[in-house]
């Protein structure tokens, strides 16, 4: 009579993987074997491996690109919810390298949404960006910011590629975030965020949108993020009241 595995097949093929990563000393980035090689290696067959794989891209221990494999995962940065501060000073707190390539920045006029978010007549003229955000150059997410052209004329002639848009409100505007209100919840890429973030079209990833407030309660800034959760992950911190 056979003896069963107390944990489930897709169980034992996760804790296979882990400790090859553990026994190889695998670092961040570098690449597992072949789908094949670790099946012939194990003897599991390939619908066990790949359920395996998938949980351990779930928590972050690995990721995937779309052609070139299974790769140990960096440490995910955390993103504090109760922060006010931008992308690039909260990835350099956490002692990480922050990056951006601008989609898109230009001046367009308030739709609904965004005059409703940001207290602003409809039609008054925004500055609109889109940036491809990158910790230790892996891209993580894509965020979308609207700032009231009204109190930075001039905010779109920065290169935001190079310079953080909270440093240039602050330093050059006085215009300094004190608090905020945002919402999270879950999405799918589409094609064209898919794209920007090396992932294949409806892979799931975090949506995070808010208003940030200054010093006296007014909204300068609404933003939308698509996140992957592989590299990101948010947090935040209960008290007792």
């Amino acid at each position: 009579m056979k003896r069963k595995h107390a944990m489930s097949s897709r169980d034992f093929a996760t804790e296979l993987v882990e400790s090859y990563i553990q026994e190889q000393g695998l670092k961040p980035d570098d690449r597992l074997p072949s789908e094949r090689d670790m099946c012939s290696m194990w003897d599991l067959n390939r619908t066990t491996l790949r359920n395996a794989i998938q949980r351990l891209v779930d928590t972050g221990v690995l990721y995937s690109k779309m052609g070139s494999g299974t790769f140990v995962a960096p440490p995910k940065f955390v993103g504090n919810l109760q922060d006010v501060y931008g992308f690039s000073e909260s990835v350099r707190i956490a002692g990480r390298t922050p990056g951006s390539r601008v989609v898109f920045a230009t001046i367009q006029e308030a739709d609904k949404s965004i005059a409703r978010k940001l207290h602003i007549p409809l039609g008054t003229e925004v500055f609109a960006m889109r940036r491809l955000r990158l910790i230790d150059d892996v891209p993580c997410s894509i965020e979308t910011v609207f700032v009231n052209m009204e109190r930075c004329a001039g905010v779109e002639q920065r290169d935001y590629g190079r310079e953080s848009l909270f440093d240039v409100l602050r330093w050059e505007y006085g215009i300094k975030a004190q608090s905020g209100d945002e919402k999270i919840s879950v999405t799918t890429l589409d094609a064209a965020e898919a794209e920007l973030l090396e992932m294949e079209e409806g892979h799931p990833a975090f949506y995070k949108s808010g208003v940030v407030f200054d010093e006296n309660g007014e909204p300068f800034e609404y933003y939308r993020t698509v996140a992957l959760s592989e590299y990101i992950r948010y947090a935040t911190e209960m008290k007792a009241r």
